[in-house]
């Protein structure tokens, strides 16, 4: 058993999730973790860089197409 520490509110939300569903915290939490891990990772377009691009970067990719 591990003790987790979280705000108050986040603990009574997480508690009336637990006993709305008849699951105890435990395997409340599990549920919801469960859920957040088979959820694909959300991608968009088909550009990519490996750095932060300034504003007139951004908007030079835009007028080509995303490489496209």
């Amino acid at each position: 058993m591990t003790t987790i520490k979280v705000p108050k509110a986040v603990r009574d939300r997480l508690q009336r999730v637990a006993v709305s569903n008849g699951l105890t915290l435990a395997q409340a939490l599990e549920k919801l973790l469960g859920r957040a891990e088979a959820r694909p990772k959300p991608t968009v377009g088909g550009y990519r860089s490996d750095r932060a691009l300034s504003a007139e970067e951004i908007d030079h990719e835009l007028g080509r197409g995303f490489g496209a």
